[in-house]
């Protein structure tokens, strides 16, 4: 069994460290704020309930401070939105020892790319692997401070490594740690594959009115599942493909690429009915709406995923009015 440094304990971070001590890895979770962890230090670990089963993930350590942890993990999984990417870079660079593996998951859009640089600026010259999936492995969330609840381990994640050719052997050295892993080509393919860049912002712009006045109480993937916003997820999604074939890059539709990692019907993507594929998202069904607009779905999934997308675009010459537009 491996020795896995969790970073980050959010939503994902707690899946991700559950997962990895219910299959026997030896797990460290870390994240800066203290009061984030004291449920899960005060009783040694993690409940979790869904589709891991009723139970308690011991978790061998759970700390805030990195020293002495990082050196002895055998994988780095840092499970953080694409905004803590800069701040988490600066807080590992000093612990970061030659040739260590880091997964970024999710990546956001060129997160591993971006993650090196930082960690350069932060003084770290070494040599390390570092990936980036194009979602997180998990639709999870924490349902208390001590307890998660994950619907869904996804299946066919698309990853890639930078530099691109390090990918099929940093996906060999990580099989059995993280699930469900699929080799793309480079990180740009990965960074295309980020389908909450397309997915969340249609409803929290067509929706502002409503989750402002309800403070979010409905259910963001159901009750917001209309045809006004499945019609603004299709078109920029077509902007998506457009831009990444500039870019030689081909990538399935949103309907078939959410059906291939297992967050709706195979029937919603082989019909490619985006309106169906949300209504299928069963996984996603019980998710909240955020409570206000000031919220990640708007801070990490527009300037982290449609903004990239659109001076991508612009690179190659291929306009995208509809992101820029919802950026706008």
């Amino acid at each position: 069994m491996a020795e896995v440094l969790v970073l980050g304990a959010g939503n994902g971070g707690f899946a991700m460290a559950a997962d990895l001590a219910v299959r026997g890895h030896k797990t460290t979770l870390f994240n800066r704020t203290e009061t984030t962890l004291s449920a899960a230090k005060e009783q040694g670990g993690i409940h979790h309930s869904g589709v891991l089963g009723e139970g308690f993930a011991p978790v061998d350590h759970i700390v805030t401070d990195l020293k002495g942890v990082v050196a002895k993990a055998d994988l780095i999984v840092a499970c953080v939105p694409a905004t803590a990417h800069r701040s988490l870079a600066q807080t590992l660079a000093p612990h970061l020892q030659e040739g260590q593996r880091l997964l970024l998951n999710p990546g956001g859009m060129l997160g591993s790319l971006a993650f090196l640089l930082e960690l350069r600026a932060a003084g770290h010259s070494g040599n390390i692997a570092i990936a980036e999936t194009g979602t997180l492995t998990y639709i999870c969330r924490k349902s208390n401070p001590g307890s998660v609840f994950i619907t869904n381990v996804l299946k066919s994640v698309p990853c890639a490594a930078f530099p691109a050719s390090s990918t099929k052997g940093f996906l060999a050295d990580v099989d059995g740690i993280v699930p469900n892993l699929m080799e793309v080509s480079h990180i740009l393919a990965a960074g295309f594959a980020n389908v909450n860049a397309v997915l969340h912002p249609p409803a929290m712009v067509l929706g502002a009115a409503w989750i402002e006045h309800t403070q979010g109480d409905f259910l963001y993937y159901l009750d917001a599942a209309t045809p006004a916003v499945a019609h603004l997820l299709e078109a920029l999604d077509t902007e998506r493909r457009a831009v990444a074939a500039g870019w030689d890059v081909d990538v399935s539709s949103f309907p078939r690429l959410f059906a291939s990692i297992g967050s709706t019907s195979e029937a919603a993507g082989e019909k490619e009915d985006y309106l169906l594929t949300l209504l299928d998202s069963v996984p996603n069904h019980h998710i909240k709406a955020p409570p206000s607009l000031d919220h990640r779905y708007m801070h990490e999934d527009i300037p982290y995923g449609l903004v990239p997308m659109i001076d991508l675009g612009r690179a190659v010459g291929v306009p995208t009015p509809t992101m820029s537009a919802v950026v706008q």
